[in-house]
């Protein structure tokens, strides 16, 4: 048997200049992308004296020190900050949820009585906003400054997160409804056993929304917590920042060997993002569905 040889398709030369361009603009772009970030790594890990010798841009570090990474660990509450950020994370995603998926499902049925009504009410609060007081004066009614739980229970419910399981599920197919209607399903197991697991991509998208929210502020600590012990990482770098601490930093150490608030703030930054920097990866094809989802009606 002769054996056969593989057809392979052959690229005119245009689609074939198209082809390189493209690649080379990706590189451009992710080279574009990834020099800032090392950046920030190199100049957290470079002493005041190379800094000073190259002037003060750093990629690779010729002798790399931590002792940005290790005063902020050592010098303030940071375990405890990491603690209360990945539990209010953690916390935050499910409770954005427990509300949002039911909500986005009821309201996506045409029957519901004053559906319209419903939904307009939905819409003015995603638009209108009371205010800092006003929230400050609500918080205080449910007792529930300086206490964690201020972190999760205005996060119960997200009006763009009910919009966009909305549309996802007037997207399902009837005869899926209909077919589950005829064998006696209830609202409650067509919420369960159909629409969840077809809502999965939106979901995980909406809780990485929620996870972004919820590890980066640090404002919602500053008007509603007082106990230094209920404190997120975000706004323990936020005080350490602001602090003038270069006189107790700089202290007593050799002049190459020690820090700069410069190499304090770009490690500041490392430790804040590193967590999502870490998840994102593995649920960017969800959040580029959210986004489509949220944006278009399938």
């Amino acid at each position: 048997m002769k054996k056969q040889s593989s057809n392979k398709i052959k690229m005119s030369r245009s689609e074939l200049i198209y082809q390189i361009s493209i690649g080379v603009l990706m590189t451009i772009v992710m080279i574009v992308c990834i020099i800032p970030l090392l950046y920030v790594v190199g100049m957290s890990l470079t002493s005041e004296g190379e800094m000073i010798a190259r002037n003060y841009f750093v990629i690779f570090p010729r002798k790399p020190i931590f002792s940005a990474y290790e005063y902020i660990i050592t010098g303030t509450n940071f375990f405890n900050g990491m603690k209360i950020s990945v539990l209010r994370t953690i916390l935050g995603v499910a409770a954005a949820l427990v509300l949002t998926v039911p909500v986005g499902y009821i309201v996506a049925k045409k029957d519901l009585p004053f559906r319209s009504g419903i939904m307009l009410f939905f819409i003015i609060t995603m638009i209108l906003n009371g205010g800092l007081i006003p929230n400050y004066l609500l918080m205080n009614k449910l007792h529930l400054l300086n206490s964690f739980w201020v972190y999760i229970v205005p996060g119960l419910a997200n009006t763009y997160g009910i919009l966009v399981i909305k549309l996802f599920v007037e997207g399902i197919p009837n005869d899926i409804m209909d077919s589950a209607d005829l064998d006696g399903a209830c609202e409650l197991q067509k919420l369960r056993y159909i629409a969840i697991p077809l809502l999965k991509p939106s979901i995980l998208a909406l809780g990485l929304f929620a996870a972004v929210i919820h590890w980066n502020d640090w404002f919602g600590a500053m008007v509603y917590v007082r106990d230094s012990n209920l404190y997120p990482i975000q706004y323990i770098i936020r005080n350490l920042l602001n602090q003038n601490t270069s006189g107790d930093m700089m202290s007593n150490v050799n002049t190459y060997a020690k820090m700069t608030t410069q190499s304090m703030k770009m490690a500041s930054v490392v430790i804040a993002v590193l967590p999502i920097l870490c998840i994102y990866p593995f649920l960017q094809k969800y959040f580029i569905h959210g986004m489509y989802t949220g944006s278009v009606k399938e």
